[in-house]
This record gives structure tokens, C-alpha cells and sequence, in this order.
């Protein structure tokens, strides 16, 4: 399978990450865990944990139950984001974030005001690979807006790692790459074995796919 999608630009991440109300309610945990696994660095992260341009509007990670941004910033983007997504079919993870055609992430990317918030990714699922591969990542395939590398190492929100995992968890990622996600198709599924059976793993392993990420947009450092 192949789609396109508008990912974020980790460093505006990073920033709404760090000065939401869940880092503000644990800052210790979340620091202990950012100083074990110092190597991976969040504003380096290319994967699909990057709340995506998608249905709605939303603030970014840690802001969840916070509400949607009003009024849209970006409303002439959103009409043709939900133009190319099409009805709901009531199975892809919601909010819905993958388009079928480059065209349509390209119109979508066009119609944008802060286009510099937006990387625009190509994504694909074995045996097809993106034309300008960044690495692979795991995590539900069509919108959601998770990954099991993200929600663990870079920012997370929902399942975050046990603290006594860290130096485990610390070795899983060792080999991530310059973006940091993992540089091989067999690299992410040995972690994807590794992490469904953690106690504090999000249970729905049925629907964590092997997610090659490709820029189309190779303009970040």
C-alpha cells in the first residue's frame, strides 16, 4: 500500500510538547525518561507520530482533552483534506490523515498559510517503499496518529514506558537512525515484537503496521 500525508515539523512539536498540560502534570517522569534515552532526539524524529493535517484541528501532543483549535487556522486546506478523504468507512482510525494520490496531498499543501509547518510524506506498507526513504516506523495505517516508537521515546502521551523498562527500552532504540526511526523494515518489526509484550504497551497489536516514511519534501535537516 502507498499514500501521502502533511506530517509536522518536529521542532513546533517538541515546543507544544514540552509546554503542554501533561509534560506540566510529570515533568519528573518525562525527564527521567528523556535523560535515559538522551540518544534519541525528539526534534529529529520524521516518523508518523507527527499529528498529522487531518480532520480537525488539534494542538498538538500533550494537549489532548484540551479541545480543538478554534476557530480552524487553516479552513480552505481542511474542505479539501475532507474533499480527498471521501466518506468515512468507519474502520480507518479516526482522525483520518492518509490521502490515496500526491495530487491530493499536494492540492492539500498548496491551500496551506503555514506551509512551513508541514513536511509532506510519502508512506508505504511491505512490500512497496517510498522513492526517497527516511526510515520505518510502526503504528496504525490510514490516520490515528499513533506510533509505538513515538508514543514511547519521543513524546509520550498514552502508554508511556514503565521507568524501570528505560535501560531495555534504551537498548531497543539503539540502532534508530539520523531521523530516528529505524533503518530497516526488520529493524521496526523486531521492535514491534519487543514492545507488544510490554505490561504498559498499548494493546491493540493487530493494528500496528511497519510504516516506511519517505520525504517528498527533503528540505529538513
Amino acid at each position: 500500500m502507498r499514500a501521502y500525508a502533511l506530517m509536522q515539523t518536529p521542532d513546533s512539536l517538541e515546543a507544544a510538547y514540552t509546554s503542554s498540560p501533561l509534560y506540566q502534570r510529570a515533568p519528573t517522569q518525562l525527564e527521567t525518561i528523556r535523560a535515559v534515552l538522551s540518544g534519541v532526539a525528539p526534534a529529529s524524529y520524521r516518523g508518523i507520530g507527527r499529528h498529522p493535517f487531518t480532520e480537525y484541528p488539534e494542538k498538538g501532543p500533550g494537549w489532548q482533552g484540551q479541545g480543538l483549535v478554534a476557530p480552524d487556522p487553516e479552513p480552505h486546506a481542511r474542505t479539501l483534506m475532507l474533499e480527498s478523504l471521501g466518506p468515512n468507512d468507519f474502520e480507518t482510525p479516526y482522525p483520518r490523515a492518509f490521502l490515496q494520490q500526491a495530487e491530493q496531498v499536494w492540492a492539500v499543501y498548496a491551500a496551506l498559510t503555514a506551509k512551513s509547518n508541514f513536511e509532506v510524506v510519502e508512506l508505504c506498507s511491505s512490500p512497496d517503499l517510498p522513492r526517497n526513504l527516511l526510515g520505518f516506523d510502526i503504528g496504525y495505517w490510514g490516520g490515528g496518529n499513533f506510533s509505538v516508537l513515538c508514543d514511547a521515546a519521543i513524546w509520550p502521551l498514552w502508554h508511556a514506558p514503565d521507568l524501570a523498562a528505560l535501560p531495555e527500552l534504551a537498548v531497543a532504540l539503539q540502532d534508530l537512525n539520523e531521523h530516528a526511526l529505524f533503518p530497516t523494515e526488520s529493524s521496526a518489526k523486531s521492535y514491534r515484537e519487543w514492545y507488544i509484550a510490554q505490561p504498559w504497551a498499548e494493546e491493540e497489536p493487530s493494528r500496528f503496521t511497519v510504516i516506511a516514511v519517505g520525504s517528498l519534501q527533503p528540505t529538513l535537516s
